[in-house]
């Protein structure tokens, strides 16, 4: 089971640092009765691509300002809406352009808001829109291939949560880290009452991180969560190398000192991490590969792992929610679909590599899937080993 693992793994060597940051956007619409007020929102180190789709502007404000008179189409009761004057464009102090316009509309019905202003950016742009009326509101995730939000003037009409729950499915299938994680962990298993267990406490570690962090209960440094994404990554490969080996009690000691002495050089260069953090990774490998190597059985602490590594990705997940203004009213059931989202997506990682386990084992020789293992471990610790000091120091 664990050879094809390996190959499968060993494919995401090929990938960037930034494994599953995806480009996104958010507007808040507001209805009246001659119109609607839209506020379009787009972090400006974003907005820096849109300099070369227009290469009249000058500066990031014309060329956003450009782009939303380009790539958005508002409608009301089948009649298009006209935009009253361009949008006005100021920088917020958070680092977000934010561009306001108005659109004047003849008659009143259902609500069409067409966004394609961010497509060019990138192929997986997630827009988050929401449309504030009298009765309340409604929200809509929008991607390349979906790009209109339909609002009807039944306020009780189908709600957002089919989006945020495609939204979940594929914000883990797209995010290469946890992808690696959740397949990694398939190496130190094998049996179904094992790989369901361990599977398990990922779900139990992710689901209750990504509720605390979204609800705002916890709220710590993106950098320093996506960089320990990364080192646990690096810790279950090193796990899988090493129980192969029997080296752990040496490689407890090496690895200690080769975090110690990381984080001495974050004294003078700086890090993501701090000194409690590095304190806390080093007493981990310590004793973690210690206690492997004095005989602990590596299968009965896998569940308890993973549910910690998953309190860690957990707080990843949420990065994609923090970044939109969910209602109050709105979070919870947004904040389910989306964990939904997320286990379904995790359950067809799992299925699809368990099934391409057993076609590989009657098609390939065994030699060929025992290097592929090799492979997978040397793959899983470069890449943790990249974003986790990538993470770290950059």
């Amino acid at each position: 089971m664990k050879a094809l693992i390996a190959i499968l793994l060993a494919l995401f060597t090929l990938a960037a640092a930034d494994a599953h940051e995806r480009s996104r956007s958010n507007s808040v619409w507001r209805e009246s009765e001659t119109g609607l007020e839209g506020r379009i929102y787009l972090e400006a180190r974003q907005a820096t691509l849109l300099l070369a789709l227009d290469q009249g502007s000058v500066s990031l404000e014309n060329a956003f300002r450009q782009r939303l008179i380009d790539g958005l189409e508002v409608s009301r009761g089948g009649e298009a809406c006209l935009l009253n004057a361009p949008p006005t464009i100021q920088l917020r102090p958070d680092g977000r352009l934010e561009g306001r316009g108005i659109w004047r509309c003849e008659v009143t019905g259902d609500i069409e808001i067409g966004v394609r202003v961010f497509s060019p950016l990138s192929a997986n742009h997630v827009h988050f829109t929401r449309l504030e009326t009298a009765d309340g509101f409604r929200e809509q995730v929008l991607s390349r291939d979906r790009s209109t939000a339909s609002f009807g003037t039944d306020p009780a009409a189908a709600g957002h949560w089919a989006g945020f729950l495609l939204l979940g499915f594929e914000h883990i299938l797209g995010g290469l880290d946890h992808v690696a994680f959740v397949l990694g962990l398939l190496l130190l298993v094998s049996g179904w009452r094992r790989i369901a267990m361990v599977t398990l406490g990922f779900t139990v570690g992710h689901s209750v991180t990504l509720a605390l962090a979204v609800i705002g209960w916890v709220s710590p440094p993106g950098a320093a969560v996506e960089s320990l994404i990364g080192f646990s990554i690096l810790f279950i490969s090193a796990e899988a190398a090493l129980s192969r080996q029997g080296a752990l009690h040496s490689a407890a000691w090496a690895g200690g000192a080769g975090l110690l002495a990381l984080a001495m050089v974050s004294m003078v260069a700086g890090s993501a991490l701090t000194w409690p953090v590095w304190l806390g990774l080093i007493t981990l490998t310590v004793a973690y590969f210690h206690w492997l190597g004095g005989g602990g059985r590596a299968v009965l602490a896998a569940p308890a792992m993973s549910a910690g590594f998953g309190l860690v990705h957990g707080i990843g997940f949420a990065g994609i929610l923090l970044e939109i203004d969910i209602a109050g009213e709105a979070l919870i059931p947004a904040l389910l679909a989306f964990n939904v989202g997320v286990e379904l997506g995790q359950l067809a990682i799992v299925a699809i590599a368990l099934a391409a386990v057993g076609i590989s084992q009657r098609m390939m020789p065994a030699r060929i899937l025992s290097y592929g293992h090799a492979v997978l471990i040397g793959g899983l610790a470069g890449l943790g080993s990249y974003w986790f000091l990538g993470r770290a120091f950059l």
